[in-house]
């Protein structure tokens, strides 16, 4: 990827990909696409603070720690993973359009801690075991500030 550092955006859709590790170098990288691959490690993407766009559905994620200082982006799938907790999520402030599908979460409280997720905004938590007090009490406190939640 040396001489690649100018790219703004790369799809990868279904190439079996494992180690993303060469990303790390392509700083001003707005969009990733890395659907349907092997990718169980995502730290290289800690310093892509540029992404806007971010698929990373139907991998092996199951630590999303590293998204949590990646603040510009607006539109993240994380859909058919092995993801649980989601606190990394809780100070993406321009998020859109998030997509958590097919995980493990049951606590969503990291949505409702994110003031900026709002009027307008989508996230969709289908197939997820959402314990009593997510659907209760935090999908109503999401959709009460205008975000549509489908769960």
């Amino acid at each position: 990827l040396a001489g690649l550092t100018n790219l703004q955006g790369i799809n990868l859709n279904a190439n079996n990909i494992s180690d993303i590790s060469a990303l790390a170098e392509l700083t001003n990288l707005q969009g990733i696409n890395l659907n349907i691959n092997n990718i169980s490690d995502i730290s290289a993407l800690a310093g892509l603070t540029n992404l806007e766009t971010l698929s990373l559905g139907s991998n092996k994620i199951s630590d999303i720690s590293p998204l949590a200082g990646l603040t510009n982006l607006k539109v993240l799938v994380l859909g058919a993973n092995n993801i649980s907790d989601i606190s990394a999520l809780a100070g993406l402030s321009n998020l859109l359009w998030l997509t958590l599908t097919g995980n493990n979460i049951s606590d969503v409280s990291a949505l409702v801690e994110n003031a900026e997720f709002s009027d307008g905004d989508f996230v969709n938590l289908k197939n997820n075991p959402l314990s009593a007090e997510s659907i209760n009490n935090y999908i109503p406190q999401l959709e009460a500030r205008g975000v549509t939640v489908y769960y």
